[in-house]
């Protein structure tokens, strides 16, 4: 997944843009003097977590429709964990390692929740 890189004139700006992010359950990954990555873990609805926990050791009588439930339930969490995480880099940078520049995203684009 891309990241959603903000632009911040300085320090005390990166963390002033950051503590929002923290307040609603953003983890730092990374921090120093020119960026700040947070990020937030998204595992999917819990509600289906429980759906398919309830079908797998409940209603599924054959084994078939047991590893069929056991791999759509690794399926459904996977892919929450690894394309619905937000990531946010916050940075003072405007250009990259190769000096191209930086495209950066709208701060009122982000949903901090």
């Amino acid at each position: 997944m891309k990241p959603i890189i903000l632009k911040a004139k300085d320090f005390d700006d990166m963390e002033n843009i950051a503590k929002p992010l923290l307040d609603n359950g953003y983890k730092v990954r990374s921090s120093d003097v020119k960026h700040i990555l947070v990020k937030k873990r998204n595992f999917g609805n819990v509600y289906f977590h429980i759906l398919f926990l309830f079908l797998i050791l409940f209603i599924s009588y054959e084994l078939w429709m047991t590893y069929l439930l056991c791999i759509l339930y690794i399926a459904y969490f996977l892919y929450y964990l690894f394309k619905k995480s937000k990531i946010v880099l916050i940075t003072t940078e405007s250009t990259d390692d190769d000096g191209n520049p930086v495209e950066f995203d709208d701060i009122g684009s982000i949903n901090i929740n």
